[in-house]
Parts: structure tokens; sequence; C-alpha cells
């Protein structure tokens, strides 16, 4: 009864001192005061969990490799027939979040930085070359013939050197600009190997519409042929069976 009372006075004091200080003053305090909660919470997890006494860049991370692992392994854990099922959320979620913590808390910095080094990766060559591929799908899809393409890409090759000679602090991103240049030249180079080896050719597009046919007949004819399985001798069914799984295989 005491606590109880001693907590409704707090409340009272901090509610009276919010109005005494109005609105404005009120609505201030209280953001300063959730602004330092958020800062101590944030404080405890990167020190006592994540192992980090300063607000770097690592911080961010760690919390992301946080969320991924605690994520893929409540995932594994709930489809566990031992602590599968909605009675043992809590035991699952105790689980994920253990293994979690004990996965970031103890991982070393450098091992952080070398799992974002593949991530950068990842992001680095998605930027480059998606621009490319659009590009690249929209010359080849457009059927405007071989010197329509060669000189779509050499249009290409202008607005991009133009672009490239007013960058002049790209420092060591150069590289990226030299990738570009590379693909663009075997592009032009081998652009009929490239169009015909990615099917956009008519003649490949009709290989393929002739082998999705023939493929089709071979598997219909080998379902005829199980049916009628008591009309052949063994050796004749071996024969035909293995003639039209030959085709079906040939075909794929």
């Amino acid at each position: 009864m005491k606590t109880k009372t001693s907590i409704l006075s707090l409340l009272v004091i901090f509610f009276s001192s919010l109005v005494t200080a109005g609105p404005v003053q009120g609505v201030e305090q209280l953001t300063n005061g959730l602004k330092e909660v958020i800062i101590i919470l944030i404080q405890f997890i990167s020190d006592t969990i994540l192992n980090i006494n300063s607000f770097d860049e690592l911080l961010f991370a760690k919390i992301l490799l946080f969320s991924i692992i605690l994520l893929v392994v409540y995932t594994v854990i709930k489809e566990n027939t031992i602590f599968g099922g909605r009675k043992n959320k809590p035991i699952q979620w105790i689980i994920s979040s253990a293994v979690s913590i004990l996965a970031i808390r103890y991982l070393p910095d450098n091992f952080v930085e070398a799992i974002l080094l593949q991530y950068s990766t990842l992001a680095i060559a998605i930027t480059i070359f998606l621009p490319l591929m659009v590009y690249f799908f929209f010359i080849h899809q457009s059927d405007i013939g071989p010197f329509g393409r060669r000189a779509g890409w050499i249009l290409y090759a202008i607005v991009f050197f133009t672009m490239w000679s007013f960058k002049d602090d790209l420092g060591n991103a150069n590289w990226i600009y030299w990738a570009g240049t590379l693909f663009i030249i075997i592009s032009i180079l081998f652009d009929k190997s490239i169009h015909r080896y990615f099917g956009f050719s008519s003649i490949r597009k009709a290989e393929k519409t002739g082998k999705i046919q023939r493929r089709a007949e071979a598997q219909k004819k080998l379902e005829e042929l199980r049916e009628d399985r008591r009309l052949y001798s063994d050796k004749e069914y071996d024969k035909l069976e293995e003639h039209l799984k030959k085709i079906i295989k040939d075909n794929l």
C-alpha cells in the first residue's frame, strides 16, 4: 500500500510539474526524459550485450547482425519438433535471444569488418551492373538488328565517358568506370554471340520452341507406352522407353 501511494505521489508531482511549467515546457521535459531513457538503453545494449564502448559504425552493424541471427535462429527453432508449437513460444524466444547474444557479444571486431566487406561488395556489384544490365536487355530485346545494337552501345559509351570526364575526384572508385568500360567493349565486340547465346535471336527462339514441342510429344508417347505396357514384350518396351527418355533428356 505504501509503495502504491509513493508511486502515485511521484506521478502527481511529475504531472503537476508539467502543468505548472506550461504545455510547451512540459512537452520539452517529457521529450528530454524519453531521450535520456533511450540513450541509457542503447548504452546498456552496446556495452553489456554487443560489447561496444562507443557509438560508431560497428554498433549499427552489430545490431543488424543480431537481428538477422535472431530471426534465423527463431525460424529454425520454431520448426523444431522439440521446441516447436505455440505453447513453447517463450522458450523459442529465450533460446533464440541467448544464441544471438552469445554470437554477437563475443564476435571480434575484425570479423564484423570482414562481414561488412562482403555486404559492401554485394551493394557495389549490384549498383554498378544494374544500370548496365537494364540497358543490356533493352538493347537485345528491341529487335533492332546487329547494327542498331552496336550503335546503341556506342551511344551509351559516349554518354558514359562524358559523365566520367566530369568526375575528377573519384580516387580509388575509378575502377567502377573501368569495369563498365570493359562490359561495353565486350558487348560491342561479341554482340552476335551474346545475342545468340542468351536466346534473343529468332533462330534461337525457334529452336527453343521446337525443343519444347519435341519434349512434350515424347512425354505424351512415354505415358501412352506405360499405359499400353501389356502390348509389348520386355525387350520392345525397354527399347522404346529408353528412346523416348533420350528424346526428353536431349530437349531439356
